[in-house]
């Protein structure tokens, strides 16, 4: 499991809810042990938290025993609630973990916490899920490069699609959340939809009732930098999840991508991972 490293938590507000969010991925000490809840030894490392446990299965499996009883998860987000004891065995590194609580009440609070506290709570793990928390993982590991605003934006955008997840409803509260807030949670939403199209400035101002100009800014203020960029980004990621994961030719990927042609793609991809997209493949692919 890929440790979040400990920080300051983090304060962020999704549908009008505070939530306190934690970045911490420890396994409680036997995280690629062949063990499960047959085995009494493996028993002494299960604990419990007084706040929210939120797993993320990107890749590989992840076992999740309770005192009850052992199941193994795939490509799912797993919400555990306070105070359940369990302990987590993932194989390989593609699991991440994060813990949050509510740190206000209100009706909505109330309702979150009504559906989480009964059972441990199961979520497919969409792309932009597994894009948020590689992205937060990837942010934490390199402290001196990151900004504290960085990690917090794409908090709020999981959180966002978590939240969402449990409750299509509340995307129906977006108009009351903030104009800046509401804006990135569209932008990120109509990229992703189009991810694999030709993006232009002004189709996504069209799509969310904003000027071209406005869009630049609140992704430049954001993001710190253009569409351009935040496009190529994401592009480049679900590159990489391809060629890791698939035996798609590499030309295939790049035009499933939309990064141009292949030389092209070649140069991008070894600028952001330091290596050739066949090198990736050999050294990392399944």
């Amino acid at each position: 499991m890929k440790t979040i490293k400990n920080a300051q938590p983090l304060d962020i507000s999704v549908f009008g809810m505070a939530l306190k969010v934690f970045r911490i991925g420890q396994t409680p000490g036997i995280k690629y042990l062949d063990t499960t809840a047959q085995n009494p030894a493996a028993m002494k490392s299960i604990h419990s938290h007084f706040t929210y446990e939120v797993f993320f299965v990107t890749e590989g499996e992840l076992e999740l025993v309770t005192e009850t009883q052992s199941r193994i998860y795939e490509r799912k987000i797993l919400i555990i609630p306070p105070k359940i004891r369990h302990y987590s065995v993932p194989s390989g590194v593609g699991s991440y973990c994060l813990l949050f609580s509510f740190e206000d009440t209100g009706p909505w609070q109330t309702l979150a916490e009504e559906q989480l506290k009964r059972n441990i709570c199961q979520l497919p793990l969409s792309d932009e899920s597994a894009f948020y928390i590689r992205k937060i993982a990837e942010k934490c590991s390199n402290p001196s490069e990151t900004t504290e605003k960085e990690i917090m934006h794409l908090a709020s955008l999981l959180f966002y699609e978590i939240m969402g997840g449990l409750f299509p409803q509340w995307h129906l509260l977006q108009d009351a959340s903030s104009g800046s807030t509401r804006h990135i949670y569209e932008i990120e939403h109509y990229i992703n939809g189009h991810i694999k199209e030709k993006i232009l400035l002004s189709d996504i101002a069209a799509h969310i009732s904003l000027s071209p100009r406005q869009v630049s800014r609140v992704i430049n203020k954001e993001y710190g930098c253009s569409l351009t960029e935040l496009v190529t980004d994401k592009r480049l990621a679900s590159a990489e999840i391809l060629i890791k994961n698939t035996a798609i030719p590499i030309s295939e990927i790049a035009k499933q991508t939309n990064l141009g042609s292949e030389n092209y793609f070649y140069t991008l991809f070894k600028k952001r991972y330091g290596i050739s997209p066949l090198q990736y493949r050999k050294t990392y692919g399944k």
